[in-house]
């Protein structure tokens, strides 16, 4: 199994091309011993924000089992303003500043985070139902995600052909990086070049790489589901900014164009 992780990862790294979307919010089911605080360490939003997005008041109360959700972010590039992101989000100029604790005058710098309001939403603590959650992240699936897939990222996308193929997903250095699909983790190791990489094997056996990360939420052997958080988005050594690699193999050793496996999938 590692013999043939690694060979994927050595074969996708040889054919990638060198080359700002918001990932999609998430939900965060609150496990024993956990509390606000530690939520935000392990899921890098800030408490006030965390408080502010859930309409938390009283963060001791909240309950093992309880869900959470977490904002999708900006992370401000040369040029943005807070005027400018609101209106690319189409949100309310007063609701991103109180979300965010800033005022009109703040001044806003590139890689820095601007976390998106909700238009709507249910109050934390609220869960309709159990989610599955991943045993590492306690992330799980995304709302926006279709039945049994779901894209690894949000951003606009490329293909690399050849002999092989797969997607680039260009985006923002700590963008949420998504399972694709159910399934195991088998490989989490660091690439010289290329960032981290996860390596996830799916029920019928199609193994799924990412490849372009800069941190890892999952472990070897953790159960993924779609739309659940496994990784960070990390800036490409190679130039051209935060880059994720996606790559399907099929149980046959054959790679797989992504944008035909979704399709055929999800009809």
């Amino acid at each position: 199994m590692q013999r043939r992780a690694a060979q994927i990862i050595r074969v996708v790294i040889l054919l990638l091309c060198a080359a700002a979307l918001r990932a999609g919010e998430t939900a965060y089911t609150i496990r024993g011993g956990e509390t606000l605080f530690s939520i935000s360490k392990k899921t890098l939003v800030p408490v006030d924000v965390l408080k502010a997005y859930n309409r938390i008041d009283e963060p001791n109360k909240l309950k093992v089992g309880a869900v959470i959700r977490l904002p999708s972010a900006h992370t401000v590039a040369k040029g943005d303003t807070l005027y400018s992101i609101a209106r690319s989000f189409s949100v309310p100029l007063a609701k991103l500043l109180e979300l965010n604790g800033l005022s009109e005058s703040s001044r806003i710098k590139p890689g820095e985070r601007v976390y998106l309001p909700a238009a709507a939403g249910p109050a934390a603590g609220v869960a309709v139902e159990a989610p599955k959650t991943s045993p590492t992240t306690g992330a799980t699936q995304s709302k926006t995600a279709a039945p049994g897939l779901a894209w690894p990222h949000s951003g606009r996308r490329e293909q690399f052909k050849g002999k092989f193929s797969g997607l680039v997903f260009f985006g923002n250095r700590g963008d949420r990086v998504l399972s694709a699909t159910d399934g195991e983790v088998k490989s989490v190791m660091p690439y010289w070049g290329w960032g981290k990489t996860v390596i996830i094997k799916s029920p019928d056996g199609t193994f799924f790489l990412y490849a372009g990360n800069e941190e890892i939420l999952v472990n070897v052997g953790d159960r993924v589901s779609p739309g659940m958080e496994i990784a960070r988005l990390g800036v490409s050594p190679q130039g051209g900014g935060a880059k994720l690699y996606f790559c399907i193999q099929g149980t046959k050793g054959q790679y797989i164009d992504p944008e035909k496996y979704f399709s055929r999938n999800q009809a």
